[in-house]
């Protein structure tokens, strides 16, 4: 009996191409859609899952009062993880790694810059990396060590053993290689491609070696016992900075889980309050509701037809079939139908999947060798055709035997209510796309055009390195005296970067607490306010022919209304223990979010507390010549090292990627809605000519014109897009109003986007329904009105 449903229906959808054809197009394009989409929220609900250990693998964060706010951060000091060992019997190992830096790894003739991290050797212990060559108990044993991921040992060696050989590491230091590792997964909230011991790590920097409990720069990762409480652990490390950092106290470290870092990253006042989650959800919520789209579509599509199946229904009750029968013959074409939308979907999934990657910036791929996954798209195909296939059996097998074989199948207009309901939804979430696209767009384009403090254009930078140390003042000179800059200034980091902070500044007048607050901070060289084009607003940049200005700060204008000076030029404050003189006021300037109010900063003259270089291209020549010019004398300097730098403007555009990207995909997939959606809206067209065949007949014979006829069929149609808009601007403007006030600054909801919207859904409607309705204006009355 099954073997005869699906001969049946594979009859019914080669007898009616057409119609099939629509139909399988748009239930595999939503099937498609939504099968790109649960990759991705697969693949972000997969990061750290490769860790055999994971849920005993935490991080170590703080949280530190800042001014009534409690901010927290992933940082740790660098004693905190023999501590840990020490003091608490439930954890089982930690291990302290610094920030991921880029240095240059060299051997023979080859020479590549390489994301490098510093570990202990229990790091290898904690987290699942895979040795393809050399002894994990050997990897990072002593100084002098380093470990390669399996691309990077590619790049240096090809494909041999190359563990003892020799690496140069930042063109000084003598590397024994002692193991290569399988590539870190992508989705690994650890990245790295080279790693080394951290003995090596504190041979070449000395200084590190007495960084005590105030220097919150590294991080420590904890494995607890089996059986461990989390929360247990947590409270007793409140009491920890008691015993080692009494001036310190108030800072309370906790451990987090390593499974929640990629998706749970953001806290509001010291608690867990979401992050990427959000977006993760958003896009779930997005393949859900396409696939739901495309199932309204097949519905609708399905029960247009239902007068040329009704004659085939009477016949079949009429022969003694009931309606549970008819009802798994209509569900086996639909599961039919999905089956070989399915395969349809497969090859349109090959074909966006390398578009989507490119948009979101990752590797997904179809998981060929995943059985569970193959079953899993089996059971959303199944459980999609069942669903499609639901409201046409059910309606199709409730006609009257007697009532179809006389031609008299519709008894009312309310036969169609159900698939107007439908399409109120389709469109409804095609409204609330769309105008969720427009505000996010306008969000982004806001904050964007909001003033940064400093000119991005003609703006580059890079990274200390080689002989820039000694001899960035020569390489300055020669660079302005070539045509490349017009200046350049050595700072701390990154004029976008924000993550270096300091306590325990005083200054006049200070109110009792007010050490405790955080300023943002900033080491920097002379020329470091024309470099950057920063607005000065008081006072002077440093000057390199006054000697005193190497024990001055400048400050922006947030610290100056925190401190509450009235002067600030010439005041002492006291900045990293030392007592400087405020020298200048600088206009605020975007750091970290460009969503937050700018924070308080301290910019200090460190001549050896540097990192990056700022340049200021020549504005007088193209940009290509003077990077020209400029590399030609960075390779005088460092021959051994790639010339690399970051374009400034593009760097900070990185800030908005996560609205931008939640972007591009909310428009691709808004336009994949609304071409299903009209695929709906023209079945209903076609099933509402269909119904009103005879009274089109009729108005047309007593005299109605074209155009008439036109308006008579398409206003339903209008006012069906009209409810779904009202019900979609009421929730867009609810969501869309909670997504903005997270912001400090934020665009408005514009009432052009809503009217915009509006005109837009109503030209698309008309363009849906205008074929079946001027189909059914220019027919001949006497097909209509033949029977009668």
């Amino acid at each position: 009996m099954l073997f005869h449903y699906f001969k049946i229906a594979w009859r019914n959808i080669s007898r009616n191409k057409a119609y099939s054809s629509i139909n399988l197009i748009g239930l595999a394009v939503g099937m498609a859609v939504s099968f790109v989409l649960l990759l991705y929220v697969y693949h972000e609900f997969s990061y750290d899952r490769f860790n055999r250990k994971r849920d005993r693998l935490y991080l170590a964060f703080k949280n530190q009062s800042n001014n009534g706010v409690i901010k927290t951060k992933p940082l740790s000091t660098e004693p905190m993880a023999a501590a840990l060992v020490r003091d608490f019997p439930e954890v089982e190992a930690a291990a302290r790694t610094n920030m991921a830096e880029n240095s240059l790894v060299s051997y023979g003739s080859k020479r590549l810059k390489m994301s490098t991290i510093a570990a202990d050797a229990s790091l290898l212990d904690l987290f699942s990396f895979e040795f393809l060559y050399g002894e994990q108990r050997d990897a990072l044993a002593g100084p002098s060590t380093i470990v390669l991921t399996s691309a990077a040992s590619r790049a240096l060696f090809g494909d041999v053993d190359p563990v003892g050989r020799v690496v140069q590491f930042n063109n000084q230091y003598p590397l024994t290689v002692k193991a290569v590792i399988k590539d870190v997964a992508g989705n690994s909230s650890l990245a790295f491609t080279a790693m080394i011991s951290w003995e090596t790590f504190i041979y070449q920097r000395p200084w590190m070696k007495d960084a005590g409990w105030d220097n919150y720069s590294f991080s420590t990762y904890v494995l607890l016992k089996p059986g461990t409480s989390m929360e247990r652990v947590n409270a007793k490390m409140r009491g920890m900075l008691a015993k080692y950092d009494q001036a310190n106290k108030d800072i309370q470290p906790f451990l987090y889980p390593v499974e929640r870092l990629h998706l749970y990253n953001e806290f509001q006042n010291g608690v867990p309050s979401g992050g990427r989650i959000e977006y993760v959800r958003l896009f779930l919520i997005l393949a859900i509701g396409i696939l739901l789209i495309a199932c309204i579509n097949f519905m609708n599509l399905s029960t247009a037809r239902s007068e040329k199946r009704a004659r085939e229904v009477g016949v079949r009750k009429t022969m003694g079939a009931g309606r549970v029968a008819l009802v798994k013959q209509f569900m086996g074409e639909s599961v039919l139908l999905s089956l070989l939308a399915f395969l349809i979907a497969l090859g349109l999934v090959a074909v966006l999947l390398p578009v989507f990657n490119q948009v979101v910036g990752l590797q997904l791929r179809l998981p060929y060798d995943n059985v569970l996954a193959w079953l899993a798209a089996l059971g959303v195909t199944l459980l999609t055709g069942l669903l499609a296939g639901s409201y046409p059996a059910l309606f199709l097998s409730s006609f009257n035997p007697v009532r179809v074989l006389k031609g008299r199948l519709f008894t009312s207009r309310a036969s169609v209510r159900p698939r107007q309901a439908l399409v109120v939804v389709q469109f409804t979430f095609a409204v609330c796309l769309i105008l969720s696209s427009i505000f996010i767009y306008k969000q982004v384009g806001y904050i964007k055009d909001r003033p940064v403090g400093y000119e991005r254009e003609g703006l580059v930078e890079m990274t200390v390195d080689g002989k820039l140390f000694g001899e960035f003042g020569r390489f300055r000179r020669e660079a302005i005296e070539s045509g490349a800059v017009a200046d350049a200034a050595m700072t701390s980091a990154a004029i976008t970067d924000n993550q270096q902070g300091a306590w325990d500044n005083r200054w006049p007048n200070q109110l009792p607490g007010e050490d405790k607050l955080v300023f943002d901070c900033m080491a920097v060289t002379y020329h470091f306010i024309k470099t950057y084009g920063l607005t000065l607003v008081q006072g002077r940049d440093f000057d390199e022919s006054r000697p005193a200005d190497s024990t001055g700060v400048l400050l922006n204008e947030a610290a100056v209304r925190l401190m509450r000076m009235k002067e600030p030029v010439g005041q002492e404050i006291t900045w990293l223990g030392v007592k400087r003189k405020v020298i200048g006021v600088v206009k605020d300037w975007v750091r970290g979010s460009p969503y937050e109010p700018v924070k308080p900063a301290i910019i200090g003259f460190v001549k050896d507390w540097v990192g990056n270089i700022g340049l200021r291209l020549n504005p007088g020549l193209p940009a290509s010549k003077s990077l020209a010019l400029l590399q030609s004398v960075y390779k005088r300097y460092n021959p051994e090292y790639p010339f690399e730098y970051k374009w400034t403007d593009e760097t900070f555009s990185q800030k908005f990627d996560n609205e931008q990207l939640l972007g591009k995909i909310s428009v691709g997939f808004t336009a994949l809605a609304i071409m299903i959606s009209c695929l709906g809206l023209w079945g209903l067209a076609s099933f509402s000519a269909e119904q009103r065949k005879k009274e089109m007949g009729i108005r047309k014979v007593l005299g109605a014109s074209v155009a008439g006829l036109w308006v008579q069929l398409s206003r339903e149609f209008v006012g069906l897009v009209l409810l779904a808009f009202v019900i979609g601007s009421a929730v867009s403007w609810y969501f869309v109003h909670r997504w903005l006030a997270a912001y400090a600054f934020h665009t408005s909801l514009s009432l052009w986007a809503f009217l915009a919207t509006l005109l837009a859904t109503v030209v698309l409607c008309l363009l849906a329904v205008s074929w079946q309705a001027l189909r059914a204006a220019f027919a001949n009355p006497v097909d209509g009105l033949r029977s009668e």
